[in-house]
C-alpha cells in the first residue's frame, strides 16, 4: 500500500510542475507575479510550492518505509526459508539425504536463498514504478488520446520485444545453475581430496581438466551467454522511451494534431516514464534468476522426505539386548532395480558385551552399522530393543541410547546438550586420558581448537562420545588412523572399560590380532552374515578388563 501511495504521488509530480509552467489561469500569473517571502527566499507560487513539496516529502516518507517495510520482510523470509530447510535436513531419512548429496544442500542454502531474498526486496520498486507508470499514462489518455494510445500501443511492443531475449537469457541462467551444483561437487573433490592430487600430477591435470575446470567452464560459458543476452536487452529498454519520442516529434506530428503545450506535456511525461520503465526492464533478470532458485528450492524440498518420526520423550526403553530378527534393508538404485542390500540378518547385541563386525569391503558393514544405529529404517524384519520394536513411534526414543563414531564423522567444537555441573573435571581428565591435554584445552563451553590430526581427532570424538554415556556404543573402524600405542590402548583399555559399565560396543574393524577379545564376532560377505562366533563364558578371562581400562572411564 505504502508503494502503490508512493507510485501515485510521484506520477503527480509532473501534472503539477506543467500546471505552474503553463500558467493556465490568471489567478495563477497573479500569484506567481507576486513571490512570498519564505526563509528570507522569495518563493514563486507559494500555494503549489508548498504542494510541490509534500508531494516529495511524502514521496520520500512512503518510499523509504515500503523498501524498509519489505527488506525487513525479505530478510525474516530468508531466516524462515533457511529454517524450513535446516528442519527438513533434520528430520530427513539419512538415506535421502545421501542421496540428494551436500553439495546440493549446500548450493540451495548459500546461492538459492540469497537470490530469492534479492529478487523478493524488489518488489516494492516495482509497485512503485508500476503505479508511476499508470499514473503517467493516464495523464497522458487526458492530455491526447491519440498520444496516448500511440504510446501504450509502443510500450506493449517493446514489453513483448523485450520479453523474447529475456526468456533466452532465462534458458542460459537455468543451465548454469544446474551446472554449478556439479561444480560444487567438484570443488568439495578437491578440498578433500587435494593429498592425493599432490602426490600425482597427471591424476590432478586429469581432475582440473575433465571435472573441475569442465564444470567451470560450462557455468562460465552459460553465465557470460546469459548476462550478453539479458544486458543487450536492458540497454535496448533504456532507449525504449527515447524511441517513442522520437517517432513522435518526427512522425507523429504529420499525422495527428498535436499542439505545442501539449507536446511539451507529452515529452516531459514520456521522459519521466523513461525511469520507470528501465528500472521495470532492469529488474526482470534479477526477478527472473530469482525464479530459476525458487523453483531449485521447491524441487529440492519435493525431494526431501520427512523420516515419519514420532517425538521422542528423551526416555530411552529400558533393554539388555538388541535383536535382529529377519532384518533387510535395500539402496535406492536409482533405477528399476534395487541397489546393493544386506539381509535377511539376525543377529544379537548384549550389553556388557564387545561385538566385532568384519567383513571385506563392499561385504554391508557399513550398512548393517546404520541399521544398528537407526539411521536406516529396515525394509522388512524386527528390530528389538529389548522389548520394544522399533517403528515410527518408538525409533526416537530407541535413538537416544546410542552413540556412534562413523568413519565420515563430524566433530563439534563443543559438547551440546551437556549441563553437567562436573563437566569440566570430566573433559580435563579424559583429555589427560586420551594424551590430548598437551594439544586441546575446554574454556568457556569450547574447545581451544580442532586443528588436530586424524588420530587426535578421532580420540576428541571418542572423548564426546564416551561423555555422552549412551548404552550402545558402535565405532566404525576407529582405530585405523592411531598409531600402534594408543591403538592397543583402544582394544585393551577402552573397549573393556566401556564393556565393565555394562555398556554394549560394537566395532567394524579389520585388527584381527585382537579378534580374541570379543565377545562374539559377525562375519559378513555380499550383504550377509557368513558366521557367528562367540566366545564361552570360561574363555572370557579378563572381561571386565584391567584395573587401569576402568579408570578411564571415572575420572580421579
Amino acid at each position: 500500500m505504502l508503494g502503490g501511495l508512493s507510485g501515485l504521488l510521484y506520477s503527480l509530480l509532473i501534472p503539477l510542475v506543467l500546471s505552474v509552467i503553463e500558467a493556465p489561469n490568471d489567478d495563477l500569473q497573479t500569484v506567481a507575479d507576486a513571490p512570498a517571502q519564505l526563509l528570507s527566499l522569495e518563493v514563486s507560487n507559494a500555494p503549489l510550492a508548498m504542494v510541490f513539496a509534500l508531494t516529495c516529502l511524502f514521496v520520500l516518507v512512503t518510499r523509504t518505509l515500503s523498501q524498509v517495510m519489505l527488506t525487513r520482510v525479505a530478510i525474516d523470509v530468508a531466516t524462515g526459508l533457511r529454517t524450513r530447510l535446516y528442519d527438513r535436513i533434520a528430520n530427513a531419512p539419512l538415506a535421502a539425504l545421501e542421496r540428494i548429496g551436500s553439495a546440493r544442500l549446500i548450493a540451495a542454502l548459500t546461492s538459492d536463498v540469497p537470490r530469492i531474498v534479492q529478487g523478493t526486496r524488489t518488489l516494492p520498486d516495482v509497485l512503485i514504478n508500476i503505479v508511476m507508470l499508470v499514473g503517467m499514462l493516464g495523464f497522458l489518455l487526458v492530455l491526447n488520446s491519440d498520444v496516448f494510445w500511440y504510446v501504450l500501443g509502443c510500450i506493449a511492443f517493446g514489453v513483448v520485444t523485450f520479453q523474447v531475449p529475456m526468456l533466452l537469457g532465462r534458458r542460459y541462467f537455468v543451465r548454469a545453475r544446474a551446472r554449478f551444483d556439479d561444480l560444487q561437487g567438484s570443488i568439495q573433490g578437491l578440498i578433500r581430496g587435494i593429498k592425493e592430487l599432490k602426490l600425482n600430477d597427471r591424476k590432478r591435470e586429469a581432475f582440473f581438466e575433465s571435472v573441475l575446470m569442465r564444470h567451470e567452464r560450462a557455468v562460465r560459458r552459460n553465465e557470460k551467454a546469459g548476462h550478453t543476452i539479458i544486458q543487450t536487452a536492458n540497454n535496448y529498454g533504456d532507449l525504449l522511451s527515447f524511441f517513442v519520442i522520437g517517432s513522435i516529434i518526427f512522425i507523429v506530428v504529420n499525422y495527428k494534431s498535436i499542439s505545442n503545450e501539449e507536446l511539451v506535456g507529452v515529452i516531459m511525461a514520456l521522459l519521466y516514464i523513461t525511469g520507470p520503465i528501465s528500472a521495470l526492464l532492469h529488474v526482470m533478470p534479477m526477478i527472473s534468476v530469482s525464479r530459476v532458485s525458487l523453483q531449485r528450492v521447491k524441487k529440492l524440498f519435493s525431494e526431501i522426505p520427512d523420516e515419519d518420526v514420532a517425538p521422542s520423550d528423551g526416555l530411552p526403553p529400558d533393554w539388555q539386548s538388541v535383536r535382529f530378527q529377519r532384518v533387510c534393508y535395500h539402496h535406492d538404485g536409482g533405477g528399476k532395480e534395487p541397489g546393493f542390500g544386506v539381509g535377511p540378518l539376525d543377529f544379537e547385541i548384549r550389553k556388557g558385551e564387545i561385538t566385532f563386525i568384519v567383513g571385506g569391503n563392499g561385504s554391508g558393514k557399513s550398512t548393517m552399522s546404520k541399521l544398528l544405529t537407526l539411521h536406516y529404517h529396515a525394509k522388512s524384519g524386527d528390530i528389538m530393543f529389548g522389548d520394544t520394536r522399533v517403528d515410527s513411534a518408538t525409533i526416537g526414543g530407541c535413538r537416544q541410547s546410542i552413540s556412534a563414531i562413523y568413519s565420515d564423522y563430524h566433530l563439534f567444537d563443543q559438547l551440546l546438550g551437556l549441563e553437567d555441573d562436573d563437566l569440566q573435571s570430566q573433559v580435563e581428565h579424559y583429555l589427560a586420558a586420551l594424551q590430548l591435554d598437551g594439544k586441546v584445552a575446554y574454556q568457556d563451553g569450547k574447545f581451544s581448537t580442532l586443528a588436530l590430526s586424524d588420530g587426535q581427532r578421532r580420540r576428541m570424538a571418542l572423548l564426546s562420545s564416551v561423555i555422552d554415556d549412551k548404552e550402545l556404543y558402535l565405532f566404525d573402524e576407529w582405530a585405523a588412523d592411531q598409531d600402534p600405542t594408543f591403538k592397543s590402548v583402544f582394544y585393551n583399555e577402552i573397549l573393556p572399560s566401556l564393556r565393565a559399565r555394562n555398556k554394549a560396543v560394537v566395532a567394524i574393524t579389520h585388527d584381527d590380532r585382537y579378534f580374541d577379545l570379543a565377545d562374539q564376532l559377525i562375519v559378513m560377505e555380499d550383504g550377509r552374515i557368513t558366521r557367528i562366533e562367540r566366545r564361552q563364558q570360561g574363555q572370557q578371562a579378563g572381561a571386565t578388563g584391567p584395573a587401569s581400562s576402568v579408570d578411564f572411564l571415572v575420572p580421579a
